[in-house]
């Protein structure tokens, strides 16, 4: 009975935006839990009762549900991902199915509930071929490098393009929430449009335009977002504290068979104290532990003056707070036939991890479109941003300041510094403090104005024009302090200001048209201009009555008055064009070439052309298979130029100098007036080279798209050789040269090669689960290829053995084999190497000469990691929704400069705070297993020298983000007339997995930058 109930249903899939067939769409019926997929032209046949309910779901489609009838034809809204189809390269837009250059096209999902302040750092390891790398400051700026290195002393920053308008300065000012999208042109082909800066890459962000909500002509979003920061223990090093400090003080002295408790006073302590911290010093010569009790030398105080009492001070903990952070967002967007406008606000504030340290900014944007008539628009994008920062990187001194030094001395208000033999090291809590006036404030107006004029049909006229304007103004303070040995005596004040302007210019012509129904061509010509023109100026002043802010200012200064400035520009003027074809989305090919002028490099070579090509086969169009959505093959080759080099670099400069040295000074007594200001002559400081010319940039690239199973399995792989010849550089020059030896050279060429890997899955379950899971993986190779001998011993360790014959990546070090530690004197006494020592470290011997010297030194470093990789899991389950995202990098070297203060006491800042691995340090018949060097009170054999020693495996992976959300019913929504309202938490930098062989606790910052957190988040977002 049941049977006979069912009808059969006949139906089509199609998209509503073209009506073209969904090839693998999933239809379901929940009556009788029977289910059926489209076929190649999208269509299905299903048996169900009648009336029952179908669900029609297809991936970047809308799910709907519709009710069975016996013939059926079904269209599907794509939904908001769709928006990525159509991108933006080039002063075009185009279908993403037509992209044939590597271009990736980033999700900035992402980017709405980041807690980060730059949108580079929130895209970390989530687009191949493309490295972030950071600290933890507030300003929160990344450094983006794509497909490796692209030059040695010109710019390696990539081109941002932001709504037409090119620059490259930070995006910590841009408001992560006005960002509609972005795309990574990573091969020249793809780059080249863009021409002379584009040798690095582009990253062209759309901001919003207006649109309508749903039955309604305005919509109005707000989001915020709160965070929390830690100091994680992972981020830093473990230190010494007071009873360490001093076991590792003394047992360097005891090993020496230098009296401990002498040496121990030199620093202000006593190790013969009745009271204090007890201490077991082990003694080589009797083969014991000797008792020591340690305290200040001066009954408690460490120095003479007896204003600091010895402590056991955490500078970490000190100088270091919970930070908080917090942004809002506020936008109202309409559109209708005749007009769109989207209007936003937008407000984030960071106070770091480290007291003092805060970043603020505070934007608004407008965006409009006017249809004038039917063929003509004009609109604008314009934002208005103010940001102030104060920063401030105390962390080394915080790492090295000795834990008896107390914070503030006996009256609590003087800082407390270093005594003795101690290094003059800053106190780190007061330079956090002093600092904190020293604010730097930024306005900048960036945006764009534009015109489309449409004379007939196919062919859209624009014409862009472009301003980035930006005043920076700073008002530092060094104020007046004693701590012990370290003081300044006199106060003064900076003032400077810096005005930059940049304007664009672009007009641009672009035609389509289709040919017999099966070529479409696009033509595209255009020119544009460029100047950028900055001037910078700063007072200098010394000596105030009062020290305080609103009074240190030049009027009041009564001591030395000093000031400069100076300005500088440069302009470029391009002409370009492209030719796009496509036969039957079968065939894809284009053609680019531009032209570039710019006034850096002198007449004789002024002006450079960069071409392009590429061509693309969708095999998939040939192969009618249901599985199979979209397969195709990508080549590519193309020119891109760097001209990013300083404005007088093709000059001849002179310089004026009225330095104290009287050698250099070229100030005479011309006059024979023998006092007074005397006349000054020039020196030489750079020579002119008429001949410099652009570096260039060649890139070859194959790739591959596909997306199988409905589109449920999708992804990319690219391949490419990246050849930068022509090197822009200023080369070290012998000093018999003389002044003026200085100048800009082409010089070295570098080949960059790599693959790029990105795939994933996405599907929606039956049971209302969905999920989407995508891997990105990448890795490069590069080397020297020419390196000119006006070059050889300018970049680092390339005296020893020439990069180009060893294939060496650019940036590897050469340095000593570390080979253990010497177990006796006389193992250390045979071994041929200076002033070896018991517990001392050996090196090998690679020459076998006996001897250790230079020419025993061999390849140690390589700056290139093996795979750098990505990792995103996104679920959703009814109303909830869930992401996580790995990043990391496998087989990377880490010089770790930590361990110069974990494993020895001398090599350098002896007397300085070490880290509580010296604790472990090999000792004779105690602790003769240990890898640390037995501790030393000097640094005789140089052990502080490049060797292996200090380098190790900084393989990481890391918990960028762990979100929840929740977001309310659609049927609660209707009835709070809303369109959305979602809540979520957020983890970030929750967990690190490191290689074991890293000694140092963070693989991202081996030196002493400051610390990256952990975070954590709670956001919410409504539309309405």
């Amino acid at each position: 009975m049941a049977q006979a109930q069912n009808i059969a249903v006949r139906g089509t899939v199609l998209s509503e935006t073209d009506d073209e067939p969904l090839v693998g769409a999933s239809i379901f019926c929940e009556a009788n839990k029977t289910s059926a997929v489209t076929d190649i032209d999208g269509k299905f046949e299903i048996s169900v009762p009648g009336g029952a309910l179908l669900k029609i779901s297809y991936v970047g489609f809308n799910t709907t549900h519709v009710k069975a009838s016996a013939d059926m034809t079904i269209h599907l809204e794509e939904n908001i991902e769709s928006l990525d189809e159509v991108v933006v390269v080039g002063y075009q837009t185009v279908k993403k199915a037509d992209l044939t250059g590597a271009v990736s096209v980033v999700s900035t999902k992402s980017l709405e509930t980041s807690s980060d302040t730059d949108p580079m750092r929130a895209l970390q390891g989530k687009v191949p071929g493309m490295t972030i790398t950071g600290n933890g400051s507030p300003s929160g700026t990344g450094s983006v490098r794509i497909r490796g290195i692209g030059s040695f002393n010109a710019s390696q920053d990539p081109l941002f393009v932001i709504d037409g308008v090119p620059t490259t300065a930070t995006l910590n000012s841009l408001n992560m929430n006005d960002i509609e999208s972005m795309q990574v042109l990573k091969d020249a082909a793809s780059a080249s449009i863009y021409g002379s800066r584009a040798a690095n890459g582009v990253i062209i962000i759309t901001t919003k335009s207006g649109k309508a909500s749903q039955g309604n002509k305005i919509n109005v979003s707000f989001s915020a977002n709160l965070t929390a920061q830690f100091y994680s223990s992972q981020s830093t090093m473990k230190l010494l504290d007071t009873p360490g400090y001093a076991t590792a003080m003394a047992q360097a002295a005891m090993n020496d068979g230098i009296d401990p408790a002498a040496y121990a006073s030199s620093y202000g302590l006593d190790l013969h104290a009745p009271s204090g911290y007890p201490v077991r010093i082990y003694d080589i010569a009797s083969n014991r532990y000797v008792d020591y009790t340690v305290n200040g030398l001066y009954d408690g105080y460490i120095n003479s003056r007896r204003t600091m009492m010895m402590s056991n001070t955490d500078w970490l903990d000190e100088i270091s707070r919970t930070g908080f952070s917090q942004s809002y967002d506020a936008s109202v967007s309409s559109a209708t036939d005749k007009s769109t406008v989207f209007f936003s606000m937008g407000y984030k504030k960071n106070d770091g991890i480290l007291k003092y340290t805060d970043f603020e900014n505070i934007a608004a944007r407008v965006n409009s479109t006017f249809n004038v008539s039917k063929a003509v628009s004009v609109g604008e994008n314009f934002t208005l941003t103010h940001t102030k920062q104060v920063d401030c990187q105390p962390m080394e001194n915080a790492l090295k300041m000795p834990t008896t030094v107390p914070v503030f001395e006996t009256d609590g208000t003087t800082y407390a510094g270093p005594v003795g033999s101690m290094a003059d090291r800053q106190n780190p809590l007061r330079e956090l403090a002093f600092n904190k006036d020293n604010a730097l404030n930024i306005w900048r107006l960036f945006g764009n104005a534009f015109i489309d004029i449409r004379p007939v049909k196919g062919l859209t006229l624009r014409s862009n024009f472009g301003l980035d304007y930006d005043a920076a103004f700073i008002h530092s303070y060094n104020y007046t302090f004693h701590s012990d040995i370290v003081n300044n005596d006199t106060n003064s004040t900076t003032l400077s200001q810096a005005n930059d302007s940049k304007w664009t210019w672009t007009n641009t012509a672009n035609y389509s048209l289709t040919l017999a129904n099966d070529h479409t061509l696009t033509l595209l010509a255009g020119m544009e201009m460029f100047r950028q023109s900055r001037i910078d100026f700063s007072g200098y002043n010394e000596d105030y009555d009062i020290e305080t802010p609103d009074y240190m200012y030049p009027d009041a200064s009564v001591g030395v008055e000093k000031s400069t400035g100076n300005k500088s520009a440069y302009a470029l003027v391009s002409y370009f064009g492209k030719a796009d074809y496509n036969w039957r989305n079968l065939l894809l090919a284009s053609f680019t070439i531009r032209r570039d002028g710019s006034s850096r490099f002198g007449r004789n070579n002024r002006y450079g052309t960069f071409p392009a090509a590429t061509l693309g086969y969708r095999i998939s169009e040939n192969i009618r298979k249901s599985w199979l959505n979209d397969l195709k093959i990508r080549l590519s080759w193309g020119k891109t130029g760097n001209q990013a080099i300083s404005n007088t670099a093709r000059y001849a400069l002179y310089v004026t100098d009225y330095g104290n040295d009287r050698v250099t000074s070229t100030a005479y007594d011309l006059l024979l007036q023998q006092s007074g200001i005397f006349p000054s002559g020039y020196v030489a400081s750079q020579t002119a080279n008429d001949n410099l010319k652009w570096e260039t940039t060649i890139q070859y690239n194959a790739g591959i798209d596909y997306s199988l199973f409905g589109n449920r399995l999708f992804g990319t792989v690219d391949a490419y050789i990246k050849d930068v010849k022509d090197m822009l550089i200023t080369p070290a020059y012998l000093g018999a040269m003389g002044e003026g030896g200085a100048s800009w050279l082409n010089g070295p060429s570098l080949r960059n090669w790599g693959m790029e890997f990105q795939t994933g899955w996405r599907d929606e379950l039956n049971c209302g689960l969905s999920y989407r899971t995508s891997l990105n993986l990448d890795f490069f190779r590069n080397r020297v290829t020419y390196l000119p001998s006006t070059t050889t011993g300018s970049y680092a360790h390339t005296t020893s053995e020439n990069l180009v014959e060893s294939r060496q990546p650019y940036g590897s070090m050469t340095g000593y084999v570390f080979d253990g530690l010497f177990q006796t004197q006389q193992e250390a006494s045979a071994s041929g190497q200076d002033n070896a020592r018991m517990g001392g470290m050996k090196y090998a011997d690679l020459n076998g000469d006996g001897r250790i010297t230079p020419d025993d030194q061999t390849w140690i470093f390589n700056p290139v990691p093996d795979l750098s990789f990505g990792l995103n899991v996104e679920l959703g389950y009814k109303n909830f929704d869930f992401q996580m995202f790995w990043q990391g990098v496998l087989g990377q070297d880490v010089y770790n400069n930590q361990k110069f203060q974990n494993d020895f006491w001398s090599v350098t800042d002896a007397g300085s705070n070490k880290g509580s691995r010296l604790l472990g340090a090999w000792l004779p018949d105690v602790n003769t297993s240990s890898t640390i060097p037995m501790l030393t009170t000097n640094n005789k054999g140089d052990e502080g020298r490049a060797s292996s020693y200090f380098v190790e495996n900084g393989s990481y992976a890391k918990l960028r983000t762990l979100q929840l959300g929740y977001s309310l019913p659609d049927k609660l929504l209707s009835k709070l007339r809303m369109n959305k309202a979602r809540v979520y938490v957020s983890g970030q930098n929750l967990l690190t997995i490191k290689s074991r062989s890293l000694t140092c606790s963070d693989p991202e910052n081996p030196n002493w930058a400051y610390p990256i957190p952990t975070s954590v988040s709670f956001g919410l977002q409504l539309d309405f």
